[in-house]
């Protein structure tokens, strides 16, 4: 993992680093000491911390030219005084939680704090949790800066040893958005954040999407949505069926995801829908084409399924062009708002086959 810098890289922290660590955070201490600030004291951070931070594989540090310039810990265990908070956390999902972090003293006001904490959303990212807090005293005026250019919101005050108060702050991570060869069109994976959109969607175009997808006259509030998004997101990554929004641009045109996954046996299904203003460009074709190959690269899947009512020409049409098996029709195997049983066709396609894909590609 790379800074912008070609020089610069970002890794975890070794025991060979510990020495250099120490040094940074002495100066760092010796400045707060100076400029009035009590963030830190004699006491915090001690050496053992330091060393405590590698063994546990949380501490990370950033080097140029293979000297170490940056050191801090990107920590997912969760912060105990965070559930104490006087004031509001936006959400209860898992975050990520960036403590200890130093610059040292010839690299300051070169931005490297920053690029600390944007690697630190990378490294949130891959494991696919999407809030980030911190927590600054009050007196720290370096760091209250840092936050805000961030784009961090403040949600209240935390209490940690002696009763100390802190301000603690949240921001959203947007997963990375990535084409699916259509200009303008992109695919990326949901957060709480896209509740209200994704509802406002649906809302916009109830009559015609209820036609065929049940769930949606059970969506009636941006909490509902709030509440399917949380309980996929909840799942550790490994393990998550991830939801996707397709967008054109900054507006939601659908969602595809999976569901019903076997990890045991390296199966899979996929689903989809999307907004009528939408239809008709290949962008679905695409998006599944684009989860497919993901699911075979990152999960190791060998059999993906599609479930379409019979009835439902267009649904039907995107196994078909990618060239999934129609392996047979699930008798009334989905039930529509109408109070009508309709059969399902069931398609297929496994690994080798997507991997043909790319053959003909090249």
């Amino acid at each position: 993992m790379t800074t912008s810098s070609i020089s610069d890289t970002f890794r975890k922290a070794e025991e060979a680093d510990i020495e250099r660590i120490w040094q940074i955070i002495e100066q760092a201490k010796a400045q707060m000491q100076r400029l009035g600030s009590r963030q830190w004291d004699e006491n915090y951070p001690a050496f053992e911390h330091i060393c405590q931070d590698i063994l546990s594989g949380n501490g990370y540090v950033m080097c140029r030219e293979g000297r170490v310039i940056a050191y801090g810990v990107i920590s997912f265990d969760g912060e105990p005084v965070y559930k104490d908070i006087e004031g509001k956390w936006s959400n209860d999902l898992p975050y990520v939680i960036v403590h200890r972090l130093a610059i040292a003293e010839e690299m300051k006001r070169q931005g490297m704090a920053k690029q600390f904490m944007l690697q630190a959303e990378e490294v949130s990212r891959q494991k696919g949790i999407y809030n980030f807090r911190v927590d600054t005293k009050y007196d720290n005026a370096y760091m209250l800066r840092l936050i805000d250019t961030l784009g961090f919101k403040y949600c209240g005050e935390v209490y940690y040893r002696n009763h100390s108060a802190r301000k603690a702050f949240e921001k959203a991570i947007r997963p990375h958005s990535y084409s699916i060869g259509i200009s303008d069109y992109t695919i990326r994976e949901a957060i709480l954040e896209d509740a209200a959109p994704i509802f406002e969607a649906i809302d916009q175009n109830r009559e015609n999407l209820r036609i065929w997808l049940p769930f949606v006259d059970g969506l009636n509030s941006v909490a509902d949505e709030k509440g399917f998004l949380q309980s996929v997101l909840t799942v550790p990554y490994e393990q998550r069926d991830p939801v996707y929004v397709l967008e054109h641009g900054d507006a939601i045109c659908g969602l595809a995801g999976f569901h019903f996954s076997d990890a045991p046996n390296h199966r899979t299904e996929i689903g989809y829908w999307l907004l009528p203003a939408y239809r008709g460009k290949g962008i679905v074709t695409n998006a599944v084409r684009h989860l497919c190959q993901w699911a075979v690269r990152e999960r190791d899947i060998n059999r993906i399924q599609i479930r379409c009512a019979v009835g439902n020409v267009p649904s039907n049409a995107i196994p078909q062009r990618l060239g999934f098996t129609l392996e047979g029709t699930e008798r009334e195997g989905e039930l529509l708002v109408s109070g009508e049983y309709v059969d399902c066709n069931v398609y297929s396609i496994l690994k080798k086959e997507i991997e043909q894909w790319n053959k003909k590609s090249n």
